[in-house]
């Protein structure tokens, strides 16, 4: 047997805990993985309060956790191209349009099973700290490229700095992008600036953010808003930042009422609307060979790294609006010594 966070729904609300599971058999062509780091994600949380329901289809109970980086510990006897002890990732698509950790068992656990199909080698010079993270990249990325890219002649504004909006940052920025962070956090705010925000200013500023932006930017409007929070009012005052052909991409998730927007503006400034959700299994690879090609590096992202033991407090830190950055979680560590963010083996 082995350990692994099951979210059961036999009440009102979801709820989770560590169980004890049956251990993985690895299938002729699967890896069996020992994950070295697990990310919470906003759409874990959304499970856990009860929200993706409706349009995933969650099957409970069902193990955690779709973000991940670990540890190859057996190869299927069909499988080539993989080793014991190679570091991997692997998408949440899996076949039959199910989902890891929402409509199949997901990866917060001593060990799972996974079809080599779905997983990829991490590069050389890839930390399993930056390859835990390449999942948000790759949401954004799918985003971007929806809306058209973005490149150094592009201005752009990204409303939220959680771990989606700060992807967002880093990858506008590795393409040459002038980027301004909007969040109400101090300290995201300063997340921002180090993955490549160029300004940063606090969502307080309301009305006069336009004229903030263009004091700083030099330019009346932009190019490219990136809606990462799903905050209502930060969803209507991407409208307020636009010129002529502007294009909003809405990414972050969002449960609360709308906020009134002035709808005749799409027309009026012919704006490009787009959204986003997850990351298909194709944009995987693009967002691995970006991370390696061009150094983008969203690992000062990370603010909390806790055993599974600890998950109560990992979820709680997660949700905490007041925290910086990523929460991670070690399902290995020894439960007995608390993990801190300073035990990551990257650059502060």
């Amino acid at each position: 047997m082995i350990e692994a966070v099951v979210v059961r729904h036999d009440g009102p609300h979801p709820t989770f805990a560590v169980e004890e599971v049956a251990d993985p058999v690895c299938g002729p062509d699967e890896l069996l993985i020992e994950p070295e780091l697990v990310g919470i994600c906003g759409s874990d949380l959304e499970l856990l309060s009860g929200h993706l329901e409706e349009g995933v289809g969650v099957t409970y109970p069902v193990v955690l956790g779709h973000e991940w980086a670990g540890r190859v510990v057996q190869c299927g006897d069909r499988v080539s191209g993989f080793s014991v002890g190679q570091l991997v990732i692997g998408h949440g698509h899996l076949p039959g349009d199910r989902w890891l950790g929402f409509t199949a068992d997901g990866v917060l656990a001593q060990r799972f099973a996974m079809g080599a199909a779905l997983c990829m080698p991490v590069p050389p010079g890839v930390s399993a700290e930056q390859a835990v993270l390449i999942e948000p990249i790759a949401c954004v990325l799918q985003g971007l490229r929806r809306a058209g890219g973005a490149d150094a002649g592009v201005t752009a504004v990204v409303f939220g700095c959680g771990t989606l909006g700060l992807a967002t940052i880093g990858v506008l920025a590795s393409a040459g992008a002038t980027v301004v962070a909007v969040d109400p956090s101090k300290r995201r705010r300063t997340t921002a600036l180090r993955v490549g925000a160029e300004f940063v200013m606090d969502a307080a500023a309301g009305p006069d953010l336009r004229r903030s932006i263009r004091e700083v930017i030099g330019v009346d409007g932009v190019d490219l808003i990136v809606e990462a929070s799903g905050n209502p009012a930060a969803q209507a005052g991407t409208f307020s930042l636009t010129n002529r052909a502007s294009r909003i991409v809405f990414l972050g998730l969002s449960h609360a009422d709308a906020t009134a927007v002035p709808l005749r503006m799409i027309q009026e400034r012919d704006l490009r609307i787009h959204s986003s959700d997850g990351a298909e299994a194709d944009i995987w690879g693009p967002a691995l060979r970006l991370v390696r090609k061009s150094g983008l590096d969203l690992t000062p992202a990370i603010s909390h790294v806790f055993t599974m033991r600890e998950m109560e407090a990992a979820v709680a830190a997660a949700r905490d609006p007041q925290i910086a950055g990523k929460v991670l979680v070690r399902p290995n560590a020894p439960s007995e010594r608390p993990v801190r963010a300073e035990d990551c083996s990257r650059a502060r």
